[in-house]
């Protein structure tokens, strides 16, 4: 589906528009930024999303542990809401992708498909 990380970017700018801010992805450890929308670059940085994931839900046995809870499968992905944003967490395997973008209307479903099927490929 996705050839590139510049072909995810343009799908999910697609989606939310000028909404979008940041797009983070972890391959091998590390997080790399795909995408920072100009005003709110430097907000953003690799160690932030890495110390966010390690103590978020989606993060080893706490992930463990809510999937033993509510016995309804593997949990995908997290959806964080604030004041003016919205941050996505997606895990699959030791692949981690945040995608942040403001508290707008967009269609929300739509790009939990799009980054759901980006963090299975093997782009």
């Amino acid at each position: 589906m996705f050839e590139s990380d510049g072909a995810f970017v343009s799908a999910l700018r697609s989606h939310l528009g000028p909404a979008l801010q940041a797009v983070a992805d972890s391959r091998d450890g590390d997080y790399e930024l795909l995408y920072v929308r100009d005003d709110v670059a430097g907000k953003f940085r690799s160690e932030d999303f890495d110390r966010i994931h390690r103590e978020s839900l989606l993060a080893g046995r706490e992930r463990e542990n809510a999937e033993n809870a509510f016995r309804m499968g593997n949990l995908n992905f997290a959806i964080y809401t604030f004041d003016v944003g919205v941050a996505l967490q997606f895990v699959d395997g030791e692949r981690t992708l945040f995608v942040v973008f403001d508290d707008a209307d967009v269609e929300l479903l739509r790009v939990v498909e799009t980054c759901s099927n980006w963090i299975r490929s093997n782009v």
